[in-house]
């Protein structure tokens, strides 16, 4: 999951995205493809993971049928800004779907790879411009975010372990990861999928804990003592949400929480629980989406210092996008059609991947990973 903090009245990204060039207009070129070779791919991320400031592509794979175990996938970037096959590195994980976060888990200044997995979270340290065999995490992990939540300047690991439970494992002096804490929320028995969030939803300065899930999300606010206060659950007009994220999408500088509507349209939508003074808002603005939209990304496409929405219809062959306008809404979606489309909530990144300065979406597409190129 792609972490987001307030730090200084500013909301920053992790894994930032360099800023659209000004000729960037949200519009996207016919989609171009890498090929995974897994049935299982399930997320994609982007970070430099080689240490030649140029963004490497990220693919996480599941184990296809039980017979393998997890992988990472580096598709580095050459200097002619083309990619080449990816390196495999193999994970601990004999089961399920993984999920990626990228940041610098050791803070040496280099970015690492945390990949969340059925046994831990596997932790890949970049060492001498490459990515390391991964150090497990252990403990059954469904989404992965890094943030120093604690703030004690090192970075933390903060996983969903399952629907309505989130552990908190802080970083020793040691850099190893013990399970510190354990945050629980009441959630409903019917769940589709659940994922992780750190953030500042109610502008204390303070790093709070969501987790969203198949009917909604609920989040924690870290307390001036350390601890969490209970838990406000956010829910979506309708009760199937396929997948969530969280950034400025208001145009206010804070936090917010998006949540799909995975519906059929006309009941398709994605609904924005905008930051007010003391938390969100627990009435969201209702916007009408494409078909069941399954996964998110927030970043600025048009380099207009608004951040705009991103969405992937998993069945539906396409990915769209909803730029923020100057009122400080989002505009009618726009359709990019892409070869199959995952149904994973970490399945889309936004990122300059092509080096014209215009950032690009990526979205896993079954066996492959979609390039929509920026024109």
């Amino acid at each position: 999951m792609k972490t987001v903090a307030m730090a200084a009245g500013i909301l920053l990204a992790l894994t930032p995205v360099a800023p659209a060039s000004a000729a960037s207009s949200g519009t996207f070129l016919p989609v171009r493809y890498l090929s995974t070779g897994s049935i299982e791919t399930n997320a994609v991320a982007v970070a430099d993971v080689t240490g030649d400031g140029r963004p490497d592509i990220l693919a996480g794979l599941g184990p296809a049928d039980n017979t393998e175990t997890s992988a990472l996938l580096v598709f580095a970037q050459r200097a002619d800004r083309t990619y080449g096959a990816p390196t495999r590195i193999a994970g601990h994980s004999t089961y399920y779907d993984v999920r990626l976060a990228a940041g610098d888990v050791d803070g040496d200044g280099r970015t690492d790879v945390a990949m969340a997995t059925s046994k831990g979270v596997d932790v890949f340290y970049q060492r001498g411009g490459k990515l390391t065999a991964p150090v497990l995490v252990p403990g059954p992990t469904d989404d992965v975010a890094i943030a120093d939540i604690n703030a004690d300047g090192r970075r933390d690991l903060v996983v969903s372990a399952g629907i309505g439970r989130v552990r908190i494992h802080h970083q020793t002096t040691a850099k190893t990861f013990p399970a510190s804490v354990t945050l629980s929320a009441p959630v409903p028995d019917v769940t589709v999928v659940d994922q992780v969030f750190v953030a500042d939803f109610n502008g204390d300065g303070r790093l709070d804990v969501a987790q969203a899930f198949g009917a909604g999300a609920w989040v924690r606010l870290r307390q001036a003592n350390g601890s969490y206060a209970a838990a406000t659950s956010y829910q979506a007009p309708s009760y199937l949400t396929q997948a969530a994220a969280v950034g400025d999408v208001t145009g206010d500088k804070k936090a917010d929480l998006v949540l799909s509507s995975s519906r059929n349209q006309p009941d398709a939508a994605v609904n924005v629980f905008a930051q007010q003074a003391g938390g969100l808002s627990r009435t969201p603005t209702v916007y009408p989406a494409y078909d069941c939209p399954a996964g998110l990304a927030i970043g600025d496409l048009t380099g207009d210092g608004r951040a705009d929405l991103v969405a992937a219809h998993a069945s539906w062959l396409a990915t769209t996008v909803f730029l923020q306008q100057t009122t400080r809404r989002l505009g009618a979606y726009t359709v990019n059609p892409i070869d199959g489309v995952g149904n994973q909530p970490d399945a889309l990144a936004i990122a300059d991947v092509t080096g014209d300065g215009k950032p690009d979406i990526l979205s896993v597409a079954y066996t492959k990973l979609a390039i929509l190129q920026q024109r």
